[in-house]
């Protein structure tokens, strides 16, 4: 627990330091309809640094220990890649990479997770440091929706996640052809990468708009149909990373609707201040905002693993929403009150789902074993 909650601390005291500023370079900048700040590097180097650092001394961080375990039996030889793409393994691109890595690199896993990390980080710090108005607020979301475990866990889809992430500069820009094809190489880290291509499609234009209802409505239309969808994608993920999950889905009750509550908060105040909304990311982050909480309102109805794992890719655009609408939207007297209902509302949910889930275990053969 106490490695989970230093990264809070290092976040809280780089805040102290250059919140101020960042915030007050980022109000005078978003006056402009596209939103591209740029704010100072340093501070989100500082916090991703240390994620980072933290990633790639761990040992034994949820399935770390698989992921540790592969890379050591990893034959050392290039030969391999031969036998990668030969064979019927998936996400052969991450069996690459990681093998170039043994061979030409290091043969030390440590070494190996601070790769994946430090890549990580670059991205989101390169979309961050952009479209997010407040360190601390964009910060301390990261860190209390969990979104931050992602770099001791699921290590191919984080990658996946943050390149997609990054590759929402496409969406913005409306180059369809580079993003459907960035969705192709980060699939090849992992397959769920090709269920986004269609995202493109759904998040494009303003808020709120009829389009986004249409949305609403074809979610509300699959919700009826949802055993035949289900089984088209037992079909379409058959022998994939995902492939046991399907099964687990058509068997168990479901996730908490916890969830599904707290991805509605956003969309929510989004809603309802709607006609303050400016820029092309915002509005992408909304729209974005909006398939997270359909995600997680469907995982409700199934086991859940499978579609929660899937809104990651969705949820992460959060991390510039929240930010946004608790210091340019709210007006002054109603933030006086809403923000610090969301920090304790969301700290409260952060450590009933590490608490539940038992995830605050960390262990490393370095730094040493932290229950």
């Amino acid at each position: 627990m106490i490695i989970h909650f230093s990264i809070l601390l290092v976040i809280a005291i780089v805040s102290v330091i250059w919140e101020s500023r960042i915030r007050s370079y980022a109000i005078s900048v978003t006056q402009n309809n596209n939103v591209n700040l740029k704010a100072p590097i340093i501070p989100w180097t500082i916090i991703f640094g240390y994620l980072s650092f933290l990633a790639g001394m761990r040992t034994s961080v949820n399935d770390s220990g698989a992921y540790r375990t592969s890379f050591q039996r990893l034959p050392a030889t290039l030969d391999h890649i031969k036998e990668i793409w030969s064979g019927d393994g998936k996400d052969k691109g991450f069996d690459t990479i990681a093998a170039v890595f043994k061979v030409l690199v290091s043969d030390n896993y440590h070494a190996w997770f601070l790769f994946f990390a430090i890549i990580e980080s670059i991205l989101l710090i390169a979309v961050l440091r952009k479209y997010s108005v407040s360190l601390w607020d964009g910060c301390f979301f990261f860190f209390v929706s969990s979104l931050y475990f992602n770099y001791f866990s699921m290590m191919r889809q984080w990658m996946a996640v943050v390149i997609l992430f990054y590759a929402s500069k496409f969406i913005i820009e409306e180059k369809p052809v580079q993003y459907i094809i960035t969705c192709c190489l980060a699939a090849q880290l992992h397959s769920s990468a090709y269920l986004f291509i269609i995202v493109y499609f759904l998040v494009r234009g303003k808020a709120w708009s009829n389009k986004q209802n249409l949305i609403l409505i074809a979610f509300s239309i699959g919700m009826v149909f949802f055993q035949p969808i289900l089984s088209i994608m037992d079909t379409t993920l058959s022998d994939t990373t995902y492939d046991y999950v399907i099964d687990i889905m058509q068997s168990n009750s479901g996730s908490s609707i916890i969830r599904a509550f707290i991805t509605i908060i956003p969309v929510i105040i989004s809603y309802i201040d709607r006609d303050k909304l400016e820029g092309k990311m915002i509005n992408l982050c909304v729209n974005m905002s909006l398939i997270t909480f359909m995600l997680n309102l469907l995982a409700s109805f199934t086991s859940g693993l499978y579609i929660i794992r899937l809104s990651v890719y969705t949820e992460i655009f959060n991390v510039i929403l929240y930010p946004y609408l608790l210091n340019r939207t709210i007006s002054d007297q109603n933030r006086k009150i809403i923000k610090p209902v969301f920090y304790l509302l969301y700290l409260t949910y952060y450590l009933y789902q590490m608490n539940r889930s038992g995830s605050f275990y960390y262990g490393s053969d370095i730094l040493g074993n932290f229950n």
